[in-house]
């Protein structure tokens, strides 16, 4: 709005050379510029301290809000102790964000379909698909695969940086030769000094294939952005969480 103003008396200034306004709105400048981040930051502390914080959370989040108030919004406000309407205010706002109806949801980038209720928290603040194998029921991708897995390491002898069609697991491990996950070079000097096979993460020929015996995939979302599948990253915990508060019964 300032640059509006600012804009308005250069235009009158040019038009009307005998009147001078310059004095009395350029020194504002500076005002009008730092009193827009201090009233964010000031919403930011009210409403922090309005729902459960300490006054020195309170002042952290108003620090956040000064500088970059989205950030609140969508990461300190959703630790707070918030009651259901606004979690409710939240939960749909949040749509403008993550494209799905709710945190839960994956996102088909190839369908463009949202598969609703795909998602549950495995232990701590990780992420696992409700059913495997989780698949679009349109195409058939499948979400719950290495290739979008934490547990997943991609070779390091791919020639492209965003291929990672093979891998290993770093938890499923097993006894292997060495020829089957080593380069010639390397498997060569190994074989030299008496190696033959190692104890190590089991080999992935297809990331979109998971073994059999995997029972611990856990969803890594910048994995997933390769492919195109949006990727919420902290946000979708801290939205899931409230999702379980907003459905947890009342006492």
């Amino acid at each position: 709005m300032f640059f509006f103003g600012w804009i308005v008396v250069g235009i009158i200034s040019e038009s009307f050379p005998f009147l001078n306004f310059s004095f009395l709105f350029f020194p504002l400048i500076p005002i009008l510029w730092v009193s827009v981040p201090i009233f964010f930051a000031g919403k930011a502390f009210v409403y922090s301290s309005h729902h459960g914080a300490s006054f020195f959370s309170a002042f952290i989040n108003a620090i956040i809000g000064f500088f970059h108030y989205p950030k609140f919004l969508w990461s300190r406000r959703l630790t707070l102790n918030l009651p259901s309407n606004d979690i409710q205010t939240i939960l749909k706002e949040s749509v403008n964000i993550t494209k799905v109806s709710a945190p839960d949801s994956l996102f088909c980038p190839f369908c463009k379909i949202e598969i609703p209720q795909a998602l549950r928290f495995l232990s701590g603040e990780n992420i696992t698909t409700t059913k495997r194998p989780m698949l679009c029921p349109r195409c058939g991708l499948r979400f719950d695969c290495c290739r979008y897995c934490q547990n997943y390491e991609v070779s390091g002898n791919q020639r492209w940086m965003f291929e990672n069609s093979r891998g290993k697991c770093k938890v499923i491990k097993e006894l292997q030769s060495i020829d089957a996950f080593c380069d010639p070079s390397i498997a060569k000097r190994l074989h030299d000094m008496g190696w033959d096979s190692l104890y190590t993460g089991l080999s992935i020929p297809d990331s979109f294939t998971p073994p059999d015996r995997c029972r611990q995939f856990m969803l890594d979302e910048e994995k997933a952005k390769i492919d195109h599948i949006p990727g919420m990253g902290k946000i979708r915990v801290l939205l899931m969480k409230l999702q379980n508060k907003l459905n947890q019964p009342s006492l």
